[in-house]
């Protein structure tokens, strides 16, 4: 079998992945139509190891965004011909062109020298991060990835320039909650959440500035109440967007913070070694 199937099985394979984790709460990758739909963002993805490789694209998968597998650097360079991404991830050490090799290459030429690279190591020397730097990196992140890591190096990538900047990580994720407005109770579920908001859906929704009460339950922990305030109202558009609304957490307080970000590193990370073994 050659590498070019190889490769576009595994790249089908990571298409495909989906997670059910109970009947209230799913968490899944937006399909390869809905990506199209939603202008979803290409991120080459390079390790060795893939254990590594794999967990790396879960998370980033799970962030919606479309994760084009290599596991060396010499593929990443074979990619680059025909597939034009918005970053590449390079893990520093591999066999087969390492990536400091593929990093230096890429700022070289004139073709791939505006792609933002974002280079990943468990080597946290300051000689090997200002050797990285100097030949271009925008980012550099130090194994064990977490969230928070890929997301600022995201961030300084610029990937989500036609996004709101967020102060926080956003992810795909279906949910009951219960939403109080106005003394009325609404059974509701959620589209995406993070510790600053989320998006919940509803036929009318709520207008812009309603003051909201909304229950979310966290699996095995006690339900957490918040309050909000929708900032935004999505009308229904075709049958591509369902209408809701975008509601900003108020008056939380740093208990409830240090909570769902608990919640939302198992939802994104819980199973990842049961995945990848």
């Amino acid at each position: 079998m050659n590498a070019t199937v190889i490769y576009l099985l595994r790249y089908a394979i990571y298409g495909e992945y989906s997670s059910e984790r109970d009947n209230t709460s799913r968490t899944f990758f937006i399909d390869r139509e809905k990506m199209k739909t939603n202008k979803a963002k290409k991120i080459i993805v390079a390790d060795d190891n893939q254990n590594s490789l794999m967990f790396i694209g879960l998370l980033l998968k799970r962030l919606g965004y479309d994760v084009i597998p290599a596991s060396n650097g010499l593929e990443v360079l074979k990619l680059l011909k025909f597939i034009e991404p918005h970053i590449v991830m390079l893990d520093v050490s591999m066999g087969t062109m390492d990536g400091r090799a593929v990093l230096e290459h890429i700022k070289k030429d004139g073709l791939t020298s505006n792609i933002p690279v974002v280079m990943v190591s468990a080597d946290s020397s300051p000689e090997i991060i200002a050797q990285c730097k100097k030949l271009g990196c925008i980012d550099y992140i130090t194994k064990p990835v977490t969230i928070e890591k890929l997301h600022t190096a995201l961030e300084w990538s610029n990937l989500l320039s036609d996004w709101q900047k967020r102060k926080h990580p956003r992810i795909s994720l279906e949910k009951n909650v219960i939403v109080i407005h106005e003394g009325i109770s609404y059974n509701l579920y959620t589209e995406t959440l993070s510790v600053g908001g989320a998006f919940i859906r509803k036929k009318d929704p709520f207008p812009k500035g309603s003051r909201l009460q909304i229950t979310l339950p966290l699996n095995d922990e006690n339900a957490v109440q918040l309050q909000g305030e929708v900032v935004h109202v999505r009308e229904l558009f075709g049958h591509v967007f369902p209408p809701g609304m975008g509601i900003k957490f108020t008056e939380i307080t740093d208990h409830e913070i240090t909570i769902l970000k608990n919640f939302l590193e198992r939802v994104i990370a819980g199973d990842m070694s049961d995945d990848v073994e």
